[in-house]
């Protein structure tokens, strides 16, 4: 093992290529600083050339793989690989931009994302990501939906009554960002990938998380609107929405804090307290024990994607009104294509077909707010992770509940 480990760090060391080159230039640049003025076009003329050299190397390992005698076909794995550069102090292009800096720019990144079309990735990265997409869907189960991919049906004859699938198909109408798991990564922001595949996704958890934010927005923002407020009628949504979820975060013995706090401070102390006896009552917990942790009824599906753009954040100094340092974010660029699926399985309780709709009117509704006005991802104050949905590409399982969910999505358009 150890021998193999050696024989790809001196095939794949692209640090020690650029740092000796490196080296090389910022001797050269030194050297311009210091020479007179007939010696400085020279100089300039070498360091120039060692540059060059340098940008060689990196064209060709992003755009074919290679590097010394061998090939690296997977783009995946050459990504990884570039964050080799990130700790090399080499100055590649001009007098002051640095190897890192470099490969996120024009001749770098961006080419390789967007092969010169800043407005619609066409790169051949793009291309890799849409071969991974369709090779690994039969992998995992998923088939191919509407130039994307989404999961297969289940069979809802295997669970309880009342249970029901969704899938809607959308596309982005804004970017959507998120923070990888990896710190270590030529772009200080890295878009969440799949950790064996690569390719941009959006975790179950975080569709989880998103949906709730904004179901509970919606719910804070009905409270509010309300002339005469009933606290039993607050407790009882929130009831249906932990019942959804699973408990609050925050709802701990002894102290309550988070969203347990923040949804006690904007109802009213009648209403926290009809909420936790309804909590109480559903699973029979005396007044003296504590509430138990419970997981909801709505289970998600990740969701793929197979495009990968780059948004550039470029601060100003307030004095000069010019930004040096710019910030690169990688995103999944608008106009891509995904699908939004949940399962809905009521293990917690066994409602009547009228409490299982109702609770599909009110899924409903917090989809639609957070897909098409609240968005989901990071940023979404700045219009980030907003969605356009094709209503008519819906699916919903059964199908004789369809009119219900129609009714409804069509009453927030």
């Amino acid at each position: 093992m150890t021998t193999m480990k050696r024989e790809f760090g001196a095939v794949w060391n692209l640090y020690r290529e650029v740092t000796t080159l490196g080296a090389e230039v910022n001797q050269l640049l030194e050297e311009e600083r210091r020479a007179s003025k007939d010696q400085k076009r020279p100089k300039k003329r070498e360091r120039e050339q060692k540059q060059r050299e340098i940008h060689n190397i990196f064209r060709t390992f992003i755009q074919e793989g290679k590097w010394n005698e061998g090939v690296i076909p997977d783009e995946g794995a050459r990504l990884m690989i570039l964050t080799q550069i990130l700790p090399t102090d080499a100055i590649c292009s001009g007098t002051s931009t640095q190897c890192k800096d470099y490969i996120k720019g024009k001749d770098g990144l961006q080419q390789w994302y967007y092969a010169g079309d800043l407005q619609s990735p066409r790169g051949n990265f793009q291309q890799f990501l849409c071969r991974r997409l369709r090779w690994m869907a039969p992998l995992i189960g998923y088939s191919t939906l509407h130039e994307t991919i989404a999961p297969q049906e289940p069979n809802l004859s295997l669970f309880p009554p009342g249970s029901f699938t969704l899938h809607i198909p959308f596309t982005l109408r804004k970017p959507y960002i998120s923070k990888d798991d990896t710190d270590f990564y030529i772009v200080d922001n890295p878009v969440k990938k799949e950790w064996v595949f690569k390719v941009p996704y959006i975790a179950p958890s975080q569709w989880k998380g998103a949906l709730r934010a904004a179901m509970v927005r919606e719910l804070v923002a009905w409270w509010k609107d309300l002339e005469h407020r009933d606290p039993q009628a607050f407790a009882h949504r929130r009831f249906r929405l932990a019942l959804l979820f699973g408990d609050e975060k925050g709802e701990e013995q002894g102290a309550i804090k988070g969203l347990s706090k923040y949804l006690d401070n904007i109802g009213s102390d009648e209403a926290a307290k009809i909420f936790r006896d309804k909590l109480r009552a559903h699973f029979r917990v005396p007044d003296d024990k504590p509430l138990p942790h419970y997981s909801g009824c709505l289970h998600f599906y990740p969701t793929f994607f197979d495009r990968i753009g780059l948004e550039v954040i470029n601060p100003h100094d307030r004095a000069t009104g010019a930004g040096k340092n710019p910030i690169y974010f990688e995103c999944v660029p608008a106009g891509t294509r995904g699908v939004f699926s949940l399962l809905y399985v009521p293990l917690l309780f066994h409602p009547s077909e009228e409490t299982a709709r109702a609770d599909l009117a009110t899924i409903t509704e917090g989809i639609h707010a957070m897909l098409t006005k609240y968005g989901f991802g990071a940023k979404t104050s700045s219009g980030y992770g907003v969605a356009v949905v094709d209503r008519h590409l819906i699916n919903l399982q059964p199908q004789d509940w369809q009119t219900v969910f129609k009714q409804k999505w069509q009453s927030d358009t």
